[in-house]
C-alpha cells in the first residue's frame, strides 16, 4: 500500500512500511550526527541496521532524498526531511485514558517531546489516582473526560483502558471530534472512516516471540524470515 503525500509541490509516493522505517533512519543519522561525518552512504547505513541498500535507496527517493554520487547523503538533511515529512515540528496534544502500568509508562516516555506529541492529561477510572502527577501530568477522573474536551483542544487519544471498556472510551474520544486514537488494547476499535486509528497490540508482539520460542523455528513468511 502506498500512500500520496503533496510536499513542496512535488507529489510524494511512498508505501506504509517504509514510513514505518523512518524513524528508525532517523535515530541512526542522529546517532551519527556529530560533525566529523557529513555524510553517509547507503551502504553504511544499510550495514547499520540490516537493511538492503537497495531498500534504503528507494526509500530515501519517497521523500525527494537523492544521494550524491561516491559520497552518499547529507547527514543533516535527512534528519531534516524526515523530521519535516513525519511532522516532527507541529506540537500535537495527547490524552491518555488509562493510568495504569501501561498509560503511566507512555506518560513517562519524555522522547514523545522530541516526536512532536506532548501528553497533556491523563484519566482513570480508580479515584485514587485522580489529583494525583505522573512525570508532571495530572490525572483526572474517566467521568469528566468531556469537560477537557471543551477545555484543550487535543488531537490524539491513547487508549490503554481494558479490552471490554477499549469501544466505550473510543466512542467518547469520537464522539468529542478527536483525530486519532492510538489503540494499546487488545481489542480492535470501531470508528468513522474519517479517524485515524492505529492499534499497537503487545500481547500480539509477546504472541510471536512465544510462538516462534515454543516451535523453536524461524517464522517464514513469502521467503522472509520474520
Amino acid at each position: 500500500m502506498k500512500k500520496s503525500i503533496h510536499k513542496k509541490n512535488k507529489k510524494v509516493s511512498i508505501s506504509v512500511p517504509a514510513i514505518r522505517r523512518l524513524p528508525q533512519y532517523l535515530s541512526f543519522f542522529k546517532s551519527v550526527n556529530n560533525g566529523e561525518n557529513s555524510f553517509v552512504t547507503a551502504l553504511e547505513i544499510a550495514t547499520a541496521l540490516h537493511v538492503d541498500p537497495t531498500q534504503i535507496t528507494k526509500d530515501l527517493s519517497g521523500i525527494n532524498v537523492k544521494g550524491k554520487t561516491k559520497v552518499g547523503y547529507e547527514i543533516k538533511e535527512l534528519i531534516n526531511v524526515i523530521e519535516s515529512f513525519l511532522g516532527y515540528q507541529i506540537k500535537r496534544k495527547a490524552f491518555v485514558i488509562g493510568a495504569g502500568n501501561l498509560g503511566t509508562a507512555l506518560m513517562k516516555f519524555n522522547e514523545f517531546h522530541l516526536e512532536g506529541m506532548e501528553i497533556i492529561k491523563g484519566f482513570d477510572i480508580i479515584t485514587e489516582k485522580t489529583g494525583k502527577e505522573i512525570n508532571n501530568i495530572k490525572i483526572f477522573s474517566i467521568d469528566t473526560i468531556e469537560e477537557h474536551f471543551d477545555k484543550t483542544p487535543v488531537d490524539i487519544g491513547i487508549i490503554t483502558v481494558p479490552a471490554n471498556e477499549t469501544q466505550k472510551i473510543a466512542n467518547i474520544l469520537i464522539k468529542n471530534n478527536i483525530k486519532v486514537i492510538w489503540n494499546f488494547s487488545t481489542m480492535p476499535i470501531s470508528a468513522p472512516t474519517d479517524i485515524i486509528v492505529e492499534n499497537t497490540c503487545i500481547d500480539s508482539s509477546l504472541a510471536m516471540i512465544k510462538w516462534k520460542l515454543n516451535k523453536n523455528m524461524p517464522l517464514i513468511y513469502k521467503n522472509r524470515i520474520i
